[in-house]
């Protein structure tokens, strides 16, 4: 009899003790699984943070390859405006050149 109630004193330990390792154990998984969660929500802050500031240097740079442009874009402009207005003055000419010569006419 003393063989039995010792078994069922051992049976019920290693009982408790198992139920205890579960919660124990669920607990243990609960917080690898909101370190694991916190890892990924950092590791997202740092990619968003580090994709911001390439963009940042691409729009910097950008800026500053158009403020060295400018000044260049605006010479060609200003260039080709004048080319225009030129030959667009010696069209001009030529046609009132060619209508003198036809108010004339042949004889003169």
């Amino acid at each position: 009899m003393k063989a039995i109630v010792c078994v069922s004193v051992m049976l019920a330990t290693l009982m408790a003790g198992g139920a205890f390792g579960a919660v124990q154990d669920s607990d243990w998984h609960g917080q690898l699984r909101a370190q694991a969660r916190d890892l990924a929500q950092e590791a997202r802050r740092q990619t968003r943070e580090l994709r911001d500031l390439q963009r940042e240097v691409l729009r910097a740079r950008h800026e500053a390859r158009r403020e060295f442009v400018r000044p260049r874009a605006e010479w060609v402009r200003e260039r080709r405006d004048v080319i225009r207005e030129q030959v667009r003055a010696q069209r001009e000419a030529i046609r009132e050149m060619r209508r003198d010569r036809r108010d004339r006419g042949p004889l003169q």
